[in-house]
């Protein structure tokens, strides 16, 4: 009896190759959903500052020059992968290496 308790509950932990790929996707994709909210609020911003303060010569210019900001680029790391959610799939992910 406590065998077969032990068994079935060993067996509960043990995740499949696609249950465990399944989550990982669903975990990653609520990183890139919480990065992206925080992305646009931040980017938001910046294009407001950038038109307050003259810093391009319009709206449209301030708008390019943050496009892609918070995405990883060969000059800047992409941003916010510390948030929560971020750190719960990072964590996954190290968990079964």
């Amino acid at each position: 009896m406590i065998l077969a308790m032990v068994a079935s509950a060993a067996g509960l932990a043990f995740e499949t190759e696609e249950e465990r790929q399944a989550k990982q996707a669903e975990l990653d994709a609520a990183c890139e959903a919480a990065r992206q909210v925080k992305i646009i609020a931040t980017r938001a911003q910046l294009v407001e500052e950038c038109v307050e303060k003259k810093q391009r010569p319009d709206r449209e210019s301030c708008e390019r020059f943050y496009a892609s900001y918070g995405q990883y680029s060969p000059n800047a790391p992409a941003l916010f992968y510390d948030l929560p959610a971020c750190v719960t799939a990072h964590e996954y992910s190290r968990s079964y290496r």
